[in-house]
């Protein structure tokens, strides 16, 4: 209870170091002089900076599965569209996560985090990308409805990085409000297509 306790307070510190220094400029001592707690206490319950980072999203990704689960048992009868308009705005809001979450996506990351970490991470993806199965099936009654979230989730991500690939770049194009529009229409006109059977 003591460690989970203070494993919070270090991830409460973190969250406010990062949100106003962003990753790049942020150091472990700067969060534990926030957390008024030694850097070597850091180092008992972190493994590194993107450790502790990439565990900012274990309460956030709950946040998100707990939304889509009300989504998905609220009648909507546009749930999935929904749950996809739901993963825009948190995109548009909550920038800090979704940077993240990107970070999550880079090559070479997994040897930075810890197992614990690692584990908690997948384990709430998993929950978002099942909530998003579970919509696929209820709405579109397919038997393929995890392959399916995969691709949407995938989508999803692609979104977040074409839009900072746009803005780092200074590349005309929509912006993510847009771009999601646009992609979740494509995508939905797949599901709503007889499901076809794989050429052998």
């Amino acid at each position: 209870m003591e460690r989970q306790a203070r494993r919070r307070r270090i991830q409460g510190a973190a969250r406010g170091v990062f949100a106003e220094k962003g990753y790049q400029k942020t150091s472990i001592e700067q969060i534990a002089r926030q957390a008024s707690l030694s850097v070597g206490a850091i180092y008992l319950y972190f493994r590194s900076k993107e450790d502790l980072y990439v565990s900012l999203l274990e309460d956030t990704l709950d946040d998100v599965t707990g939304d889509l689960k009300k989504i998905r048992t609220s009648n909507d009868s546009n749930a999935l569209g929904s749950a996809w308009s739901y993963l825009a705005q948190w995109a548009a809001t909550d920038v800090e996560s979704t940077r993240v979450l990107r970070l999550v996506c880079h090559p070479g990351v997994r040897t930075q985090l810890s197992d614990e970490v690692a584990k908690a991470s997948a384990a709430r993806i998993i929950g978002v990308r099942d909530e998003l199965s579970e919509i696929i099936k209820a709405s579109y009654g397919r038997t393929d409805s995890t392959e399916s979230a995969d691709l949407l989730w995938a989508l999803f991500l692609g979104l977040l990085q074409q839009v900072d690939c746009r803005a780092n770049l200074d590349l005309p194009g929509p912006g993510l409000p847009e771009a999601a529009h646009a992609a979740f229409g494509a995508f939905e006109a797949t599901l709503k297509a007889p499901a076809r059977a794989l050429a052998a």
